[in-house]
């Protein structure tokens, strides 16, 4: 291009100086053959010259292409019979006198493509089931059916995943593993000696293996918001999956191996709040569909934070937890619900709400009670520092909620239509709190587990010196028996590998079926297993990335839990701690895994900027039986205790 703007400001210096009749331009090049078969290359020399001037412009054109270049086109091939114009136009850089040339090249098209076919062979059997996890050897049969022909280059796809080989020997036998189940397209891509090509293409139904998961949809259900410590909810039957973003836009998905279509799709905010928390609940579902999900609305013109009781795809009613003065309210966790005295009850925490309601604490009401029926507040209660996590109810009618700092797990008792918190010492409010007195933990946000006998409770938190996380476990039978005047003691006491982050990264305990606690830690994140017993630390699992949510439990004796950092769904063998496998799903999974009745597995994410819905396809049938995650079964359907 340099070349060519010299040439151009020579032409206009010199232009006057020489009569044009005296300038001469001679276009012309030649080719190495008068004739090419398909896959040769064609080579060009450029011969044009000038009288009393140099050329200053040359202008190729060729095979639909447009080039300026003193020289000559780069070498090219041609891979279609056919003849061809090649034209050159110079120009002098004096008196801009101008010629052209061109030229037919004929290509010749004898050649017979190659034919691409393959098979394959699992321990040595050809055509074998392929399952995940499973090495598979693929065998080269292609041919080229010319005399003078010859496979030069070979090209894999594997579900998209490619391999390119061009030694012969290499591509003899390729040998690939699937890591997850499902239908994946096979491709083979074969290129002859004249460069011609030819694909064969099969769809293999690959097999699920003890340690696969694969991907059945994904669904992009918001276009604005992040997800932040909320997880999927399925209803009972399995039907639906609700999901929300900080988009406050509650969106019902049609669940199962055929599902990812919007169902319904319901405004959270329908004032349009300037406060949009960057964290949002999970939706709880009870037994009979109905849904209960956190927002906002408007009364007499401030922003209020709202309980939405939803059935059918229709708001049934709306309480109002609250006028909100900061930015920050909801953290981790669903709300709860309680079957108790032949009447039903929801349960919200949250960290910083002021109700004027009389029945609501007529001020700090950060765990609130509600009659589902009407949406009416019935009591609201006090947690210092305001409440993280979810809170969870027993059908003993024991509610249990987290607080702020290191204040532990406040314990509410049932008293006749009410509740208050459990206070044995009128000096200090905390005293009767788990995971307080000489075991203060902070746990801002993580989740708690119940045992399967309704009465022992597991809470995970950081220890009172920042040191690591710890592990309580507290039987609560004998506070409801004589409330106000125990001061909870554990039962006993883990400590764990990897920290809590304050109010961005909470842990969360579940239990298996034969009662082995599974708890994760955050950054660096852990999952660790624990005897029923609390006696041993069975395993240890050093996750790549960080871990924000709680683990889930399968009936297919695996452990799943998301990796954040890495957006990993990650299985483990519960026995063992060994990793299985993992499957990248999304950019970021800052929620907890949530495991449906019919075993699929649901996350919630973030992937290219949209808030994403993921139904995975693992082992399980079923969720794991006695097992505890954001304050309900995994399926978030009710309490269970």
């Amino acid at each position: 291009m340099k070349r060519i703007l010299y040439a151009i400001l020579a032409v206009m210096t010199l232009a006057a100086c020489t009569p044009d009749e005296e300038i001469r331009a001679h276009a012309g090049f030649t080719t190495d053959k008068e004739e090419y078969r398909t896959g040769d290359l064609v080579t060009i020399t450029n011969t044009a010259s000038a009288e009393n001037a140099e050329i200053a412009v040359c202008k190729w054109e060729y095979m639909g292409q447009t080039l300026y270049d003193l020289g000559a086109p780069e070498p090219f091939y041609v891979d279609q019979g056919g003849e061809y114009v090649v034209r050159q136009t110079v120009t002098t850089n004096r008196g801009s006198q101008k010629d052209v040339f061109e030229k037919v090249i004929r290509v010749i098209d004898d050649n017979t493509p190659p034919v691409a076919d393959f098979t394959w062979k699992v321990n040595g059997e050809e055509g074998a089931t392929i399952q995940a996890n499973q090495e598979v050897e693929f065998i080269d049969r292609s041919t080229d059916p010319d005399e003078d022909g010859s496979i030069v280059a070979w090209e894999w796809s594997f579900g998209g995943e490619v391999v390119t080989v061009s030694d012969p020997e290499q591509a003899a036998s390729v040998k690939h593993t699937f890591g997850s189940h499902g239908k994946t397209e096979i491709k083979l891509t074969v290129t002859d000696n004249r460069r011609s090509k030819n694909t064969k293409s099969v769809t293999i139904d690959i097999a699920k293996s003890p340690t696969s998961m694969g991907i059945l949809w994904s669904y992009p259900y918001d276009t604005e918001g992040t997800v932040q410590g909320s997880s999927p909810a399925v209803s009972p039957g399995g039907s639906l999956v609700y999901v929300l973003s900080s988009g406050y836009h509650l969106t019902g998905v049609s669940a199962g191996v055929d599902g990812g279509q919007k169902s319904c799709r319901i405004d959270l905010d329908p004032d349009q709040s300037t406060i949009v928390d960057p964290f949002t609940l999970t939706p709880s579902v009870d037994e009979d569909g109905t849904v209960y999900a956190v927002g906002y609305q408007r009364i007499d013109g401030n922003d209020h934070a709202a309980l939405y009781i939803i059935r059918d795809g229709r708001i049934l009613h709306t309480g109002d937890a609250g006028s909100i003065n900061k930015n920050e309210h909801f953290f981790f966790g669903s709300p709860a619900i309680l079957d108790y005295n032949a009447r039903k009850y929801v349960i919200v925490a949250a960290k910083n709400l002021t109700n004027n309601n009389p029945n609501m604490n007529g001020g700090s009401a950060h765990v609130q009670v509600f009659d589902p029926t009407s949406g009416a507040g019935i009591v609201g209660m006090h947690a210092n520092s305001g409440s993280f996590g979810s809170p969870i109810a027993l059908k003993s009618g024991i509610i249990l909620a987290s607080g702020g700092g290191n204040y532990g797990t406040r314990i509410y008792l049932p008293t006749g239509d009410s509740w208050a918190f459990n206070r044995p010492d009128s000096g200090n409010d905390n005293t009767g709190n788990l995971g307080a007195n000489s075991y203060r933990i902070s746990q801002y946000g993580s989740s708690i587990a119940v045992g399967k006998d309704g009465k022992t409770v597991y809470i995970v938190g950081q220890k009172q010196d920042n040191s690591s996380a710890m592990l309580l476990s507290y039987d609560v039978s004998g506070i409801l028996a004589a409330p106000n005047t125990i001061k909870p003691a554990p039962l006993w006491s883990q400590t764990l590998k990897g920290n809590l982050v304050s109010k961005k990264a909470p842990g969360g305990v579940v239990l298996g079926e034969d009662g082995t606690i599974y708890v994760t830690t955050c950054s660096p994140g852990y999952v660790t297993a624990v005897s029923s017993d609390g006696s041993q630390i069975l395993w240890e699992h050093a996750a790549a990335g960080e871990i924000t949510g709680t683990p889930a439990v399968g009936n297919d004796n695996a452990v799943y839990y998301n990796d954040t950092t890495n957006g990993n769904l990650v299985k483990l063998d519960a026995k063992s701690g060994t990793q299985l496998a993992a499957l990248h799903l999304a950019d970021k999974l800052d929620s907890s895994p949530t495991i449906a009745p019919n075993g699929v597995i649901y996350c919630n994410g973030m992937l290219n900027n949209q808030p994403t819905l993921f139904a995975v396809d693992a082992t399980a049938t079923a969720p794991a039986d006695s097992w505890s995650q954001m304050a309900g079964n995994p399926s978030k359907t009710a309490c269970q205790y």
